[in-house]
């Protein structure tokens, strides 16, 4: 999975299902090497401390860290921490 860019449309899988995302900030993490935090907009009941998927085009996954959110109107701001792999 590459690098989100501003903008850039993903699916997240959480236990309540799946939904779609569109990410509006990619930062490096400074708590872990080579992590970085997502900043989506989304739908979806996200609570911190979630574990979620991102689900990459070809149907691989990367397991995510809900970091926090901050509940808008009916979508979401969720801050995502995982590290992508190389």
């Amino acid at each position: 999975m590459q690098r989100p860019k501003i903008d850039d449309k993903l699916t997240l899988q959480a236990d309540f299902g799946k939904t779609d995302a569109i990410c509006i900030d990619v930062l490096d993490n400074p708590a872990a090497e080579e992590g970085i935090l997502l900043k989506v907009m989304s739908r979806g009941p996200f609570e911190q401390g979630q574990q979620v998927w991102i689900v990459d085009r070809d149907g691989s996954k990367v397991g995510a860290t809900v970091e926090d959110v901050v509940q808008q109107t009916v979508d979401s701001e969720v801050t995502l921490s995982t590290v992508l792999p190389a």
